[in-house]
């Protein structure tokens, strides 16, 4: 779940925007990329690990579900 999804959640948590189709970033609009919070490159960084993994399960020749 994103990390702002209750009260109890923190703009710190992987998937603070709560994007389900693919990794999202936010920054106000009149600065850069470096202004993008941490949780969002950590983010795209998980879903990168994922769909890496899920590659070579997949090229590999095996069910991810085996």
């Amino acid at each position: 779940m994103p990390g702002w999804a209750a009260t109890t959640g923190s703009s710190d948590q992987l998937n603070r925007l709560g994007f389900f189709t693919g990794a999202a970033a936010q920054s106000p609009i009149d600065a850069g990329v470096e202004a993008m919070a941490e949780s969002d490159r950590a983010t795209a960084e998980h879903l990168g690990r994922r769909v890496a993994e899920h590659a070579a399960v997949w090229v590999a020749g095996r069910s991810a579900l085996a």
